[in-house]
């Protein structure tokens, strides 16, 4: 089995894709297979890809632009390594990345996955200051076990750096690859997945020259990019807690169960639940609404209404009371408007 598969689906980086194959292939560590598959770009990059003859390099071109996800998990079925890299068609690795991931990997077998931190660059290859960028230092993470990782990933949402990753092919397999619904967020869907099942690891180090390229990057802060994250987002909080085990969700959360009555028994389907209603500052309307959706969906059902209303108080009186102060729909700011709109409006018809 080969060592290491290195990946990388491409589109439309005719100005960057050269010198992202060539900080792969100037790796110190080259016992690797080099997997290209270009999404059907139409501006020269497969031009480019073409121009790179090393053995190494096995190149899938598509003439039709499918998605990032699909690409990659074809990538990742045509793997033979016993790990798998990512590099982004626009980004650059820093020497020495695959082999100081391997020798980790190698020496902590239990580990499914390393990661590290990345220093920003521009078009031109120039350093961007982190503290320049509200997001600068979102990859310089402390290592954390998995009930941890899981904890942030629920309050939080993702700060792992997707091509500063290798993970094992194996742990891939298992967990059925990326979902190419998501366009933002698939990566911490596979990571929300990942920890679930095995622990990872993060270096202190900077892996990675990870470029910032204004609207052009599926991560920048469009209005378009905005909502589609909150809406991908909402989809990954719903099945948030399913495949979990019950042990490693009672780690991750046991600090925050419900005061039960000496008597009562705990029931984690419905701790599940009652994480939604915990305050957070950035998804809450989005956690809320779940919640109130999996309340309303339980309190049909006759053993586990009576499970929440013997145990946790909750029963239609309180799910009506909760529903009248939470909700993703209604815009408060929006209510007010359209009654001064609709106070103009009445004055101008009858004046």
């Amino acid at each position: 089995m080969l060592p290491i598969s290195v990946v990388m689906p491409s589109y439309n980086h005719a100005a960057y894709v050269g010198r992202a194959i060539e900080s792969v292939l100037r790796q110190s560590f080259g016992e690797y297979e080099f997997l290209i598959a270009d999404d059907g770009s139409n501006d020269g990059t497969r031009d480019i890809i073409q121009t790179f003859h090393d053995k190494r390099i096995q190149f899938f071109p598509h003439q039709n632009n499918r998605g990032a996800c699909t690409v990659h998990n074809e990538l990742l079925a045509q793997a033979k390594g016993k790990y798998v890299a990512l590099i982004n068609s626009d980004d650059m690795w820093m020497e020495g990345k695959l082999e100081k991931q391997f020798n980790y990997l190698e020496k902590n077998n239990h580990m499914a996955g390393h990661f590290g931190r990345a220093v920003f660059v521009n078009a031109q290859d120039v350093v961007l200051k982190k503290d320049s960028l509200s997001f600068g230092r979102i990859f310089d993470q402390p290592n954390r076990t998995q009930a941890e990782w899981i904890r942030f990933f629920f309050d939080h949402s993702n700060c792992l750096c997707h091509p500063s990753s290798m993970i094992k092919r194996e742990c891939y397999s298992s967990l059925g690859g990326y979902n190419n619904r998501f366009r933002q967020l698939p990566d911490f869907d596979m990571w929300v997945r990942l920890v679930k099942k095995y622990p990872i690891y993060v270096d202190n180090d900077p892996l990675i020259y990870f470029r910032i390229l204004s609207e052009k990057n599926t991560s920048s802060s469009t209005l378009e990019n905005n909502i589609r994250i909150m809406n991908e987002h909402y989809f990954i909080a719903e099945n948030f807690f399913e495949d979990l085990s019950e042990p490693l969700f009672s780690e991750a959360f046991s600090d925050r169960f419900y005061d039960l009555p000496a008597d009562a028994v705990r029931d984690l389907k419905v701790e599940k639940i009652l994480q939604y209603f915990v305050e957070n500052d950035n998804l809450g309307k989005i956690y809320q609404q779940i919640g109130l959706q999996k309340i309303f969906s339980e309190l049909n059902n006759s053993v586990r209404n009576r499970v929440l209303k013997e145990n946790y108080c909750i029963d239609d009186k309180y799910f009506q009371n909760i529903s009248g102060k939470n909700s993703l729909f209604y815009d408060q700011n929006f209510s007010e408007k359209r009654s001064v709109v609709k106070k103009i409006i009445r004055k101008f018809l009858y004046s």
